[in-house]
This record gives structure tokens, C-alpha cells and sequence, in this order.
């Protein structure tokens, strides 16, 4: 009897060492997968089946931290090729004005043959290019506000219908020198929101603008406003050009411009949809765009009712 509970006894021993030898085995491929990816490779997974539940548990945790910190290396990724792109691009915005600029003050500090009309008419010329220079840096330091949440909405009620007819009043004088009137589409009776007035405003200035750059090959332009049960939605829309399919998913990319608007007399920085973006997030909204070339491109905004 003592014979046979002896070898039992060794047969559990054994059996309890072989186990916790198997442990070590698989906690040591763990801690290799591991060194692994403290290296940098977060592409490595811990494959291990085991009967084990808190070892299986422990391989599901290791995997789920490791997928998350393959993530957070992409999304810094981007972030860096978002950067890049974004210090290209403000290179470019900023190095042709300010040549321009240094280029007159120069002409008219070395001309000795300048008359008053021309110094005047180089003077303007400068301003204009300082002013969109300070434009552009004031939009860039906004839209760093909006992004780190340090910019605060006054959300009340306000008359939608107001700040639409505001708007267009601002820009039509502008709509009319290009041969352009704008159609306005409104309910009779007057709309309301809540959100941020001083903001919607700007979303609305924003959008008007680039239809007056980007929708002059067109002959029209005009903003439509309607409802459902929980959300206003403001149309901006226009005839021109439009936009290009594959570049519909990136225009609200900070600094994006299509490439051949950068060659254009008119062209932006890329800052203001971004802008329109983030104070839209910023009212509760939301916003999307389409477009068909000569047809019609529009941007669609909503902010709610309650």
C-alpha cells in the first residue's frame, strides 16, 4: 500500500515538474516575442495555444498591447508625413509672398526713377502680400486652438436664417464682379439652432470663399438650408470645377491642397476647410462633401435643433 502510494507521489511529482517545465518553455518564448518587439519589430505575436486559462488569458492581454502599439507606431507615422507635408506646404505659401514682398522693397529703395503713382501702386502690392502672410499664420495658430480644444463655444440658440443672409450679403458684391448670383434656398420662417453664432459665421465665411475660388469656371453659387426632426443642414454649393474623386477623403486633411491649386492665382493654404472641419466637431455637427465636376460640389454641414 505505502509501495503504490510512493510511486503515485513521484507520479505527480513528475508530472508537476514536466508542467512547470512547459511554463518556463512558454513564459521564455513570451519574454523573446517580447524583446522582440522592445526592439521596434510590433508586427511579432505571441502564437501559443494553451489549456492553461490564465496563461491563455496572459498571451490575449500581450497580443492586444502589441496590436495597440503597432497602431500608435502608424498613427505617428502619419503624423510625421502629415508634418512633413504640412512644413512643405507652408514653405511654399509663405516663400513666394515673401520673395514678392522683399522684391518691391527693394525696387523701391534702390529706384531713384520711381514716380509717387508707382511707389503707391508697389506699397499696395506689399501690404496685400504682408496681409495674407499675417492671414495665413493667424488661420494656422486657429486651427492649433481648435485641435488642442483651447478654443471655447458659446453654444445658445441662435437664428440660423440670420447668420446665412449675413453671409451672403458679405460675399455678394464679390459673387457679382465674377458674373455669379447667388441662390438662396431657406424656409420661410426663420430656422434655429444651437451653437456658437460667432462660429458659424466663420464655417459659412470659409465655405463661401472657396466657392468663390474654387467654383468660378461655374455660373452659379448658392447655399440651401433644411431640416429633419433633430438637425439643421446648411448646402454650400457651386458649378465649377469641383473636386477630384480620389481627392474627396482628404480635403479636410490639414494643409491639403490638390496640387493644381497650388499653381492657381487664387490658391489656398488649405488651413480653412480644416478650420470649417473642427468648428463644425466643435458644434456638435457634422460634415461632408460631394461633387460632380460642372454639375455641382457641395458641402453639407448639420447643427442641432436641440
Amino acid at each position: 500500500m505505502y509501495k503504490i502510494l510512493f510511486f503515485i507521489s513521484i507520479g505527480i511529482i513528475l508530472i508537476f515538474i514536466f508542467v512547470i517545465i512547459d511554463i518556463i518553455k512558454k513564459i521564455n518564448y513570451i519574454k523573446g516575442i517580447l524583446d522582440d518587439v522592445v526592439d521596434g519589430n510590433s508586427t511579432r505575436k505571441v502564437m501559443l495555444n494553451n489549456n492553461l486559462k490564465s496563461i491563455a488569458s496572459l498571451v490575449n492581454n500581450i497580443n492586444l498591447i502589441i496590436n495597440r502599439l503597432h497602431e500608435t507606431q502608424n498613427e505617428n507615422l502619419e503624423k510625421a508625413n502629415v508634418m512633413s507635408k504640412m512644413v512643405s506646404n507652408i514653405s511654399h505659401d509663405f516663400k513666394t509672398p515673401l520673395t514678392s514682398l522683399i522684391g518691391y522693397v527693394e525696387l523701391i529703395k534702390v529706384s531713384k526713377k520711381l514716380s509717387l503713382e508707382e511707389i503707391e501702386e508697389y506699397l499696395d502690392i506689399v501690404n496685400n502680400k504682408a496681409c495674407y502672410l499675417n492671414s495665413t499664420l493667424e488661420n494656422f495658430f486657429y486651427l492649433s486652438r481648435l485641435e488642442a480644444k483651447d478654443e471655447k463655444f458659446n453654444i445658445q440658440e441662435i437664428n440660423l436664417s440670420d447668420v446665412v443672409q449675413e453671409q451672403i450679403l458679405f460675399f455678394y458684391n464679390d459673387f457679382k464682379n465674377i458674373g455669379i448670383e447667388p441662390v438662396l434656398e431657406c424656409p420661410n420662417e426663420d430656422v434655429y439652432v444651437f451653437a456658437d453664432k460667432i462660429s458659424v459665421g466663420r464655417i459659412l465665411n470659409n465655405l463661401l470663399s472657396n466657392s468663390l475660388k474654387y467654383g468660378k469656371d461655374g455660373n452659379k453659387v448658392g447655399v440651401r438650408v433644411y431640416k429633419d426632426k433633430n438637425y439643421v443642414y446648411t448646402e454650400v454649393w457651386n458649378n465649377g470645377k469641383g473636386i477630384d474623386e480620389k481627392n474627396l477623403p482628404l480635403i479636410f486633411n490639414r494643409l491639403y491642397t490638390a496640387e493644381e491649386s497650388r499653381n492657381s492665382k487664387l490658391s489656398g493654404n488649405g488651413i480653412g476647410l480644416s478650420i470649417v472641419k473642427e468648428l463644425v466637431k466643435g458644434n456638435n455637427g457634422s460634415i461632408n462633401v460631394k461633387s460632380i465636376s460642372f454639375e455641382k460640389t457641395a458641402f453639407t454641414f448639420s447643427l442641432p435643433r436641440r
